[in-house]
């Protein structure tokens, strides 16, 4: 009984009262602090999302994650120190759980780490659609056909980017020889003077007819391009092929294919389309 009473008067003495009270208002001030920065942090980040959003970029979602950890483990640190305990073994053994973790999950490090650069829409190892979610670890990209495919940043290699600054819409097509080339080339432009007139709001350069691109056992590929915003190139390459179809019709021209970019040519010299798409830069 006088053990008890003695622990009472030393938990209700002046000293141990101004100690207690001490420690609770420094361990609330870091309480309040660290919410502050990390509601400041969700608010710089919120417009930073907006701007990402429409730029095609999804890294902000992730600087924001790791910042809003690290203030929280600063401030967990923080009161530790205040309430008197010892964190440096805590320190340590993290340390080395660390190192032992560490060996056992090489690849989600380096799919966190991955993730740090990843760009928010294109083409990621040769699958294109529209990346919905990047964390840390995996990217969601949403295919056309509507398949959703969930890949480890660690695992990409290569990204195209659909989204930035300016994309190029190519239109090729294959004219027979016996076809005035001339006249093919005259179509084109007409095609594209068209176009211009009807989309002034989506190009990013005037039309460039490209001229003969590419010799075929049955005749000559003609081409043109056009630099646009991205996201149109796809509706504008469809647009300026109707365009030329019914330029070459006007002229009794027939041509014998449209060509996909991607159509090798004989002898092995590859994409001649592609090829002079990337020589005729902005």
């Amino acid at each position: 009984m006088d053990v008890l009473r003695q622990a009472v008067r030393e938990l209700l003495s002046p000293e141990t009262l101004a100690t207690v009270i001490e420690r609770g208002l420094e361990i609330g001030l870091i309480v309040l602090l660290t919410w502050v920065a990390v509601r400041l942090t969700g608010s710089l980040f919120r417009r930073v999302h907006a701007r990402s959003k429409a730029a095609g970029l999804g890294t902000s979602y992730i600087l924001e994650q790791i910042l809003r950890s690290a203030i929280i483990g600063t401030g967990l640190l923080l009161i530790f120190s205040a309430m008197d305990l010892n964190i440096t073994p805590v320190i340590a053994s993290a340390g080395v759980l660390g190192l032992i973790f560490s060996f056992g999950a090489q690849y989600i490090i380096r799919d966190l780490l991955a993730g740090i650069f990843l760009i928010m829409e294109g083409t990621i190892n040769g699958d294109t659609g529209t990346v919905e979610h990047v964390s840390l670890r995996v990217t969601h990209i949403r295919k056309f056909s509507g398949e959703l495919l969930s890949i480890p940043n660690g695992t990409i290699t290569r990204i195209g980017n659909l989204s930035r600054n300016y994309m190029r819409a190519v239109v090729p097509f294959l004219v027979p020889y016996r076809v005035d080339m001339n006249s093919a080339l005259e179509a084109l432009n007409d095609a594209a003077q068209a176009w211009t007139a009807a989309h002034p709001q989506d190009k990013q350069a005037d039309p460039v007819i490209n001229g003969i691109v590419d010799l075929r056992d049955y005749g000559a590929v003609v081409q043109f391009s056009v630099l646009v915003v991205p996201g149109r190139q796809d509706a504008t390459a469809s647009e300026l092929r109707r365009l030329a179809l019914d330029a070459m019709a006007r002229r009794g021209i027939t041509p014998g294919a449209v060509l996909p970019l991607a159509s090798p040519s004989p002898g092995g010299r590859g994409d001649a389309a592609a090829q002079a798409a990337s020589d005729g830069g902005p």
